[in-house]
């Protein structure tokens, strides 16, 4: 299957706003990089399909409304062109006690030797640990996981955060997003890191579908995604549990924190990283316990 890259050149003040316009339209991926000392470039991916054409056709149309100084280009990437732009742009990123690499082609089980190591080929799917969002859960997940919790993952992606838990000791993690490439990229670097025994992943795109209490729930999704399922969040929450939300800029937190707290969820902080945000939450019931972070 052939891609289309959309590469988007920015002033950085715009790359959190732009990122997730881009976001909105290719929920596949993003990578953020500079361009060099005045810009930073964004780059996206959709099938080279008649869809995808549609989509970047009327993200054209809003870059040129709402952006016009930004410098949106194109191009084709068939099957080895697309493999070669992820492993150019895929770096080791640390966060805490996780470290991640590109997938290797060695086999055996990651090393612990420097820290909590997971093998990563993001393929399709959002999840290299390179952008902003990913590292806030990631940081998140280093914090609240414990050996024994459970765990849910809505939007999986590349299935990074599912098997960060998994490393880190969860008992179970439940993976669930509502693209299927995304799911069969997780379902590979899930086996690829040799946790399937502890994480499932699945179809779904809200947390209706999942009856069991969670001690950590993280959702890297964005801003327009995330108020929906906040009711669904409490009940799914274990006493004690934490509810991490990420996938949105800084100009958006407000209406995603509003949300939770309407839901009964209390925000204990809003963590930031490059002009993205997470915003951190446990159930209200606990309001004014000191709770370990």
């Amino acid at each position: 299957m052939s891609w289309i890259e959309i590469a988007l050149s920015v002033v950085p003040s715009r790359a959190e706003v732009v990122g997730e316009l881009l976001l909105r339209f290719a929920p596949q991926g993003l990578w953020e990089a500079p361009a060099d000392r005045s810009r930073r470039m964004l780059r996206a991916y959709v099938p080279a399909t008649t869809t995808g054409r549609l989509i970047i056709a009327r993200l054209r149309r809003a870059v040129r409304a709402s952006f016009p100084d930004c410098a949106l280009r194109t191009r084709i990437l068939r099957g080895a062109s697309w493999a070669r732009a992820w492993r150019g742009q895929a770096r080791t990123v640390r966060v805490g006690r996780l470290i991640v690499r590109r997938a290797r082609r060695t086999s055996g089980a990651p090393s612990r030797r420097a820290g909590v190591a997971i093998h990563l080929d993001a393929g399709m799917a959002f999840g290299s640990g390179d952008h902003p969002s990913t590292q806030l859960c990631l940081r998140a997940i280093d914090w609240y996981v414990r050996p024994g919790s459970t765990v849910i993952d809505l939007g999986t992606g590349s299935g990074i955060l599912a098997i960060a838990a998994a490393r880190l000791g969860a008992r179970r993690v439940v993976a669930l997003d509502s693209d299927p490439i995304a799911i069969e990229v997780a379902k590979a670097n899930v086996r690829s890191n040799r946790v399937a025994s502890v994480v499932t992943v699945r179809r779904g795109n809200s947390l209706a579908g999942v009856h069991a209490a969670a001690d950590v729930i993280v959702a890297n999704l964005t801003a327009d995604i995330l108020p929906p399922i906040a009711p669904d969040v409490p009940r799914r929450l274990s006493p004690g549990g934490r509810f991490v939300a990420s996938g949105f800029g800084s100009a958006r937190s407000p209406e995603v924190e509003a949300a939770f707290l309407r839901a009964g969820l209390t925000v204990t902080s809003v963590e930031r990283l490059r002009g993205w945000c997470a915003v951190h939450g446990v159930a209200a019931r606990l309001r004014g316990k000191t709770l370990p972070r």
